[in-house]
């Protein structure tokens, strides 16, 4: 039976929270229960949220929603809701199957995509299903048709109207595992300035502790429209947003929720999820980045050839060109572990800042150099030396602010101007040494520890980094807190022995 309720905006909830409150008198005469799925509709939206029950928040009659549903659907209060109770989906029968071990058909993994993209099933249920990626796994053909599902499960663009006579919309994006998320802000307007379509869109941490997204939210709203993102692209040739803030593979994005709030990933989850992202965007030319070393996701030469070739295998079958870059890691990429440390370091390099980081810098002009070769934009062997002089010319730092304003910053700041947490502790060596490697896991735990990715401020800050030599006493980093609490739960994150390798 349905029902027919009028709207309450809350102030409740954050990114993807889509939950409704009802008075315990309706839900109890609708027949539902507190965390089951309700189907509400308004307009011709129609959506899927879990239930709340209260007996003071909301009256009876009423139904309240959370803030990610009125304010992105515009909907405004005592607006009349049509709600009922969907019937059982039948992806959860596919989901079933797959946990008993059965292959599943293209029709049943577009089903799945479909359902998790518009909240149709729980994150219990959704949990089960990422669980099949570890167990029992899945062949070449659902991994395509999952893609393919993921991507088609919400808006897909096209950059096409504001490409060159080339046709080339060209992204980069990284497997991570690495502390550090310095490259892409840095990378992006070094390509976009040189003369490539960049639409680039990240993600918020999910086992790392800052997504590329908490790090430029710093410094320029992420959260856009499809309608800001074709205007910012049109406007300055790139873009730089977190692809939760729209329905581009929504599916990918609520189950990456799942998977935080566990701390898992599975490769052949990241391959699906990056793959599909691409699909959505648009693009037609992409660099994969897979560091590997011992503390990251890779750990070893093999299992990284190995995922590279799954790459180049699922973007030939899209339809996308597909570079890749392997590099040995064996510490973070640049000296800062935390969004506003990490900002801060980025706007070293665009700035020219004497004591900028040379590390972050080569990475990215790296892979600067592959990307403006392999699209032939300058010729074989000359990449880097174009993408250093868009460098040292400024045209890079003024493209990162063309496009952070484009995206809706209010003023240009400079790196001096980003500060740290004011509570700090140092840690220092207590031997001699060369620093033969720094473990990324456990920097992930320290900074995690302080309060990263939420606390923007908190952070660490590496005064020693791999191949440096150290004497005894010499400060190896420095953690930052926002309170007195954050920083002692740093500090006893901290295990030396196993954070620092130094050699004598």
């Amino acid at each position: 039976m349905s029902y027919y309720l009028k709207s309450k905006s809350l102030d409740l909830g954050e990114d993807n929270d889509f939950n409704v409150v009802l008075n315990s008198e309706d839900a109890q005469r609708m027949g539902i229960r507190e965390g089951e799925t309700l189907m509400i509709g308004f307009g011709e939206v129609e959506l899927f949220a879990d239930v709340f029950e209260t007996d003071t928040l909301v009256k009876e009659g009423e139904i309240g929603l959370y803030e990610e549903i009125w304010e992105n659907y515009n909907v405004e209060d005592g607006s009349r809701i049509f709600a009922d109770i969907p019937e059982r989906s039948k992806s959860l029968e596919a989901i079933s199957n797959k946990l008993l071990g059965h292959s599943l058909s293209k029709k049943d993994l577009e089903l799945i995509m479909a359902d998790i993209g518009s909240k149709k099933i729980r994150e219990v249920e959704i949990a089960f299903f990422v669980s099949t990626f570890f167990n029992p796994g899945f062949n070449d053909d659902e991994i395509l048709w999952m893609t393919e599902g993921m991507a088609s499960s919400g808006d897909v663009l096209s950059f096409k109207e504001f490409a060159g006579k080339d046709g080339l919309v060209v992204d980069k994006h990284s497997i991570g595992g690495v502390a550090g998320k310095g490259i892409t802000p840095t990378l992006i307007p070094i390509l976009v300035s040189g003369g490539l379509l960049v639409p680039n869109t990240s993600t918020r941490a999910i086992t790392s502790p800052a997504g590329t997204s908490d790090i430029l939210e710093v410094v320029m709203p992420v959260k856009l429209t499809k309608e800001q993102i074709m205007e910012v692209v049109k406007k300055t040739g790139g873009c730089m947003f977190w692809g939760g803030s729209l329905s581009i593979s929504p599916a990918d994005d609520i189950i990456i929720n799942v998977e935080r709030s566990l701390r898992i990933q599975e490769f052949q989850k990241v391959l699906v999820s990056i793959v599909a992202k691409k699909i959505a965007m648009g693009v037609n030319h992409v660099l994969i980045d897979l560091p590997y070393g011992k503390g990251s996701k890779l750990e070893s030469i093999e299992e990284t050839q190995m995922l590279e070739k799954e790459f180049k295998k699922l973007f030939f079958k899209v339809g996308i060109e597909c570079e890749t870059i392997k590099r040995i890691v064996r510490g973070p990429d640049g000296p800062a572990i935390g969004p506003n440390l990490e900002i801060k370091e980025c706007l070293k390099v665009l700035e020219r800042a004497e004591d900028r980081s040379k590390a972050l810098e080569d990475v990215v002009l790296n892979m600067a150099d592959k990307l403006f070769e392999s699209t032939e934009k300058v010729a074989r062997g000359e990449g880097k030396k174009y993408a250093q002089q868009l460098l040292e010319s400024g045209k890079a730092l003024d493209k990162f602010w063309e496009i952070a304003f484009a995206q809706g910053a209010t003023k240009k700041i400079k790196s001096s101007e980003i500060s740290a947490g004011k509570f700090e502790y140092d840690v220092v060596s207590q031997k001699s040494g060369k620093v033969d490697m720094i473990n990324n896991v456990e920097l992930v735990n320290i900074a995690r520890a302080l309060g990263n990715p939420k606390i923007k401020e908190a952070g660490i800050y590496m005064h020693k980094l791999n191949g440096e030599k150290v004497s005894k006493g010499d400060v190896l980093m420095t953690i930052y807190a926002t309170s007195n609490g954050r920083l002692e739960s740093g500090k006893k994150a901290i295990d030396i022995n196993k954070l620092f390798c130094i050699s004598c």
